[in-house]
């Protein structure tokens, strides 16, 4: 469906500057009506307001008697006699208790009361009061200014005095000023248009030429000279003209081989997207796709149509790592270092590489990210091949470590089996051999199964999980081991850490076996200090004790099977843990610091 635009309509200059020569002198001689009559209604009022005090201050000094001894006839005469001047509506005098004793010109209203608003406030009131009066189409037709009556020397109001003003008179004068303007408005908007239109005639017709010529420019006639003669700001444009048609003639040529540059690089940019292994995504601020390539597509199993330029980065919600990182990525705009990532759906599960950086426009504003992912599958499942043929070429020395550890506990049990025959019948014997040889089978069960630990192919389900619950878990299951120890445990835990990739079981693990040669290292007591710590892409787990320390001949060695410098042991813990952070892709060291103590850190990516 094709969209037609409208083209604006064209409206010369010379009309506009007409019209808006007449529209200012209209707004200028509107204003000046405005402010010349609210000034002038400002001025009456404040006369009449000012009349009307006079008199109702006047028939308060004369009437005062009159009030005090109820002579209403009195107030009625005295208000018919004030209510003949100009513009007075009404005098009305109130007594003590707010009755009339008093109306010009209405004398049937004597000794009632009014109950209409304007009457209640003049009556309540203790200082004189200026009231306005409206009509019943709610227009102000006068003001009512009243005085309250207090004899001399008393405190008690004896009555109050109303003149009523009418506004007629003014506006009246308002009109015929009005009218006043509008005929000097009318001839002056005459004569200004007469001369807005000689004057825009002169200013208009160098312009017109000058708008030919850009036309006749633009349809693409570059071989043209304009001569103006106005010596002013025209003539400078027309110069100015000839010489942007000279420079765009000079720089054509060139910008015809910089476009012809610009294709060549864009087929070179499209080729390379095209053949390139690693998937790049181009993503705008916004959640749009701009750029996706080929090995994007086959990398993610999806068809052009699903994911392409426009298309929402919704659509990467089944991959739930990517889709996270992506969000992460937009959120904080950033050039990030490489992460590995999963990628799970249907029965294929990829590992991905993936690191971003930041388009930016000239200002340095971000305006797209760019996602690298780079397939390492294949490279992981390569890395598990070597490590595995690691294990397998230790067996030796572990084959030696067991037999060593084996045989104690065999020679042991074959003791107890030569003498069982003659000792059967002996005393206590049996007893001593049911306690004895149960244990070192359980010795040797418990050695061969960490060997198995050791030597088999991981099998891990990685699922985000929050480390430092972790850690307080599995404080909590040895919280009788330090209590015995008299060890005083202590976490650092920052808020708002990130989730990890991790198997829960096997990262408790091998916190459990930290933590319990800390326990080992402290018989005397101490404490246990347990932080993490957020360095770049990594979490730091650090396990600190103030025990008796690693000799520094013995550090190097201590990562490896059946080495051990404890009495009691086989020297597999350490190697089962070191193993686990490995397998999560992960390291682990230890330091023995002078001061005393052992510190322990774990590095994992986040």
């Amino acid at each position: 469906m094709k969209l037609y635009l409208r083209k604006p309509k064209f409206i010369p200059l010379r009309y506009r500057f007409i019209v808006m020569t007449g529209v200012m002198l209209i707004i200028l001689l509107g204003a000046l009506a405005i402010l010349i009559s609210f000034l002038q209604s400002r001025t009456i009022r404040h006369q009449l307001e000012s009349r009307g005090l006079s008199i109702a201050r006047s028939l308060s000094a004369t009437s005062t008697a009159d009030l005090l001894t109820y002579n209403y006839v009195a107030l009625e005469r005295s208000a018919n006699q004030a209510a003949r001047g100009p513009d007075i509506i009404a005098v009305i005098f109130h007594d003590k208790e707010g009755r009339i004793g008093g109306f010009s010109g209405r004398p049937d209203l004597q000794n009632t009361e009014l109950s209409d608003q304007t009457s209640r406030n003049a009556l309540a009131a203790s200082e004189p009061t200026i009231q306005s009066i409206f009509d019943d189409d709610g227009k102000d037709s006068g003001i009512d200014v009243a005085v309250p009556v207090f004899p001399e020397g008393a405190d008690i109001r004896w009555g109050t005095i109303r003149v009523q003003l009418s506004l007629a008179s003014m506006y009246q004068q308002i009109k015929q000023i009005q009218l006043v303007i509008f005929v000097v408005g009318l001839v002056a908007l005459i004569f200004g248009t007469v001369a807005s239109i000689f004057a825009a005639r002169r200013i208009t017709e160098p312009l017109d030429n000058l708008m030919r010529g850009t036309q006749s420019a633009a349809a693409g006639n570059l071989d043209q000279d304009f001569r103006i003669d106005t010596g002013d700001e025209v003539e400078i444009l027309a110069a100015n003209f000839n010489t942007m048609i000279a420079e765009i003639v000079a720089h054509r040529s060139q910008l015809e081989q910089q476009l012809a540059e610009i294709k060549r690089l864009q087929k070179y940019t499209t080729q390379l997207l095209t053949t390139m292994s690693d998937g790049l995504l181009s993503i705008k601020l916004a959640g749009e796709f701009s750029t996706v390539n080929p090995a994007a597509l086959q990398l993610l199993e999806v068809i052009p149509e699903e994911i392409g330029a426009g298309t929402s980065i919704h659509q990467l919600r089944c991959y739930p790592e990517l889709y996270s990182y992506i969000e992460e990525s937009l959120a904080q705009p950033i050039n990030r270092e490489p992460k590995e990532l999963t990628l799970e759906k249907g029965d294929s599960t990829h590992t991905l590489l993936v690191s971003s950086s930041v388009l930016k426009d000239r200002s340095e504003k971000p305006i797209e990210i760019i996602l690298n992912l780079h397939d390492i599958t294949e490279l992981k499942s390569m890395e598990a091949s070597v490590r595995q043929a690691e294990r397998l070429a230790g067996l030796g020395t572990l084959a030696a470590g067991m037999a060593h550890e084996i045989r104690n506990p065999l020679s042991s049990i074959q003791a107890f089996v030569q003498l069982l025959p003659r000792k059967l019948e002996k005393e206590g014997f049996l007893d001593k051999f049911n306690r004895t040889v149960p244990r070192e089978l359980k010795r040797i069960n418990r050695l061969v199964e960490d060997l198995l630990d050791l030597a088999r192919v991981p099998k891990y389900t990685f699922r985000p999980a929050s480390i430092d619950n972790l850690l307080t878990q599995t404080l909590e299951t040895l919280e009788e081991e330090l209590n015995l120890g008299n060890i005083e445990s202590r976490c650092e835990f920052p808020s708002n850490l990130p989730p990890l990739r991790i198997d829960s079981n096997q990262m408790t693990k091998a916190f459990h076996n930290l933590i319990r040669n800390s326990i080992q290292a402290m018989p005397d007591g101490g404490k246990l200090l347990l932080s993490i710590a957020e360095e770049s892409e990594h979490l730091v787990v650090t396990f600190q004790d103030n025990g008796e320390g690693i000799p520094a001949e013995d550090v190097k060695n201590i990562f490896n099977p059946f080495y051990t410098t404890k009495i009691k042991g086989t020297g597999l813990g350490l190697s089962i843990t070191h193993k686990v952070i490995s397998e999560h892709g992960g390291s682990i060291s230890l330091s023995c610091p002078e001061e005393g103590g052992t510190i322990v850190r774990v590095r994992l990516h986040i």
